[in-house]
């Protein structure tokens, strides 16, 4: 969403933009959000992303329910049980950001998206239940057609990173190596 709110402003300065599990606009998709969830973590997590998406609550005691049963579905591949001691979570940065009102309830950059000048690589898995694949085909229909390349990752959650490292990370460096020419792709000579 960064990635998204620089590009929009800034649609000139980037060479490239790479455009991971994210949407554009907030709040998107929401009922598809709870199916997956209900999918994936069953009922009780189906029912706190119920909770989440369709009814607006997010206060402490949900968010460290979502932190401990819902977070895990995010992906497919084993989590590090040592990651979340290596990194910060401040709830209070996320239920501000989350706020009625917040920014996350807020932001649209559908308008700005086909003024973006840079080839752009949306990639997205289709098992994401935090931000669905349906998230990241709107993105790719609106970006203009002759800078977008799309890639779907099957068997993949919410990080295509974590779950498809490999072929992930084949397509990133490709997008990178090309240079734009004219309207057209050229692989860069290595």
């Amino acid at each position: 969403m960064v990635a998204l709110a620089y590009a929009t402003r800034h649609p000139a300065h980037p060479s490239k933009l790479i455009l991971v599990s994210t949407e554009a606009a907030s709040h998107s998709h929401l009922e598809r959000r709870v199916e997956l969830f209900d999918c994936f973590g069953g009922p009780e997590v189906g029912a706190l992303a119920r909770r989440r998406f369709l009814e607006g609550q997010l206060d402490a005691d949900l968010l460290e329910q979502w932190v401990r049963r819902a977070m895990p579905f995010y992906t497919h591949a084993r989590k590090d049980p040592l990651a979340a001691q290596r990194g910060f979570r401040r709830a209070e940065v996320k239920l501000w950001f989350a706020r009625p009102g917040g920014e996350v309830r807020t932001f649209n950059f559908f308008p700005a998206l086909p003024c973006i000048e840079c080839p752009t690589l949306v990639l997205g898995g289709k098992d994401d239940p935090m931000i669905p694949i349906e998230c990241q085909k709107e993105i790719a229909a609106d970006l203009p057609a002759h800078l977008m390349r799309f890639e779907r990752f099957a068997n993949c959650g919410h990080s295509i990173i974590a779950d498809a490292a490999q072929r992930a990370f084949t397509v990133i460096r490709e997008f990178i190596g090309t240079k734009e020419h004219h309207g057209r792709t050229i692989l860069a000579q290595k």
